[in-house]
Order: C-alpha cells, then structure tokens, then sequence
C-alpha cells in the first residue's frame, strides 16, 4: 500500500483513549482494511485547562482520499459520532458530520455537605440518569478537581435534558450541578444550566 492522501479526523467528545480504540478507531481501521483504503497513523487528545478532553483525534493515511473520506463518516457515524466531527485536511475543515448530540452533567464535588457525598451511591446514580436519558446513553465519566463529569448522548439533547433533570433535583448529589446541552464544539450552540439547591428557587 502508498499512502497518497492524509487527513484528521476531530471528534469533539471526552472519550478516553482506550475507549477511542474500541469505539472509533478499531471499527475504522476494519473498514478501511476491507476496502484497501489506507491505515491510521496516529491518535490523540486536546486537554482542557482542567485536564477534561475537550475533543481526540484519529490521524489518517489514505490510498484513495474521497473514498477513505466517505468511509470514515459513515463508519463513525455508525458508532455514535457526535455532531460537529470534523474531516481536516492541516488546518482546513473539509467536512463536518456526526448525528448524536452530548448531554454532559457536571456533578458539584466541593461545595455540599459532607454526608451527600458519604452517601453516593454512583452506579446507582448513573444507572438512574441514564434512564433519563435515554437507553445506551451513558458513555463514561470525568473525574476533575471540583466537578465529576458525565457524559450522555442521543439524537435529542433537549429531550435528554428533560429526563435526566427530573432525577437531579430529587437526588442530594444533584444540587448545584451544572448541565450542558449540546455540550461540545461552540457552533452547537450549547446551553448551560445549573440545577437549585434543595429548598431554593
């Protein structure tokens, strides 16, 4: 095989590196290798000031770029791409693609009494929320400094929203968590917003 064609594919995700082996590159790579359409060279993550991964990347060598191209969305698609994925070629987007949106709730870790986080039960919690969501919504989670972030995704972020905020507000763990619709690449327009505190309006 000559490479002839590269590019990069972004996916504005927080998925963890062994996770994006399994889930995007190990299925990409089986299709390229099927059709003889190239290899991927290389992968990686862009980090937040807080260390949560703001977006990965999937390095591409290609024998035939368009074809490579259009296998690649449909492949990652077929994996749950989230919406403003993108193909690059340096610096220049050349497509955007990807069908599921991201609900990300970002539990407060510092600010609540001491026995709420005692009392956490978090596969229990995660389990309920993803009932909310939505069946096979839930993807992982990001342990930070002052917030635990979990992560959803579905066609409808909005509607995700609305069952997972039932269970935030009748949990201890849900107070004063903050919740991003659409979280993910700016042009999504995501919305952000913060669950009261028991007792407050």
């Amino acid at each position: 095989m000559h490479p002839t064609h590269a590019f990069t594919i972004r996916l504005y995700e927080h998925i963890e590196p062994l996770d994006r082996g399994s889930r995007y590159e190990d299925p990409l790579q089986a299709a390229f290798d099927a059709g003889g359409l190239g290899t991927i060279s290389g992968g990686g993550s862009h980090l937040s000031e807080s260390g949560e991964i703001d977006f990965a990347e999937i390095e591409v060598d290609a024998t035939d770029g368009s074809r490579a191209i259009a296998t690649a969305i449909e492949t990652l698609e077929a994996a749950g791409a989230p919406q403003g994925s993108e193909i690059k070629e340096g610096s220049a987007v050349q497509r955007t693609f990807g069908q599921l949106q991201c609900l990300a709730v970002y539990l407060d870790g510092v600010s609540l009494p001491d026995e709420v986080y005692a009392a956490l039960d978090f596969d229990a919690l995660t389990s309920a929320l993803a009932q909310g969501a939505g069946v096979e919504s839930y993807r992982g989670f990001w342990q930070g400094p002052q917030e635990t972030g979990l992560y959803f995704f579905g066609r409808d972020a909005e509607a995700m929203f609305r069952g997972v905020e039932q269970v935030l507000r009748t949990v201890p763990i849900g107070q004063n968590a903050r919740v991003v619709v659409r979280h993910g690449k700016p042009e999504l327009k995501p919305r952000t917003v913060r669950i009261p505190r028991h007792g407050a309006t």
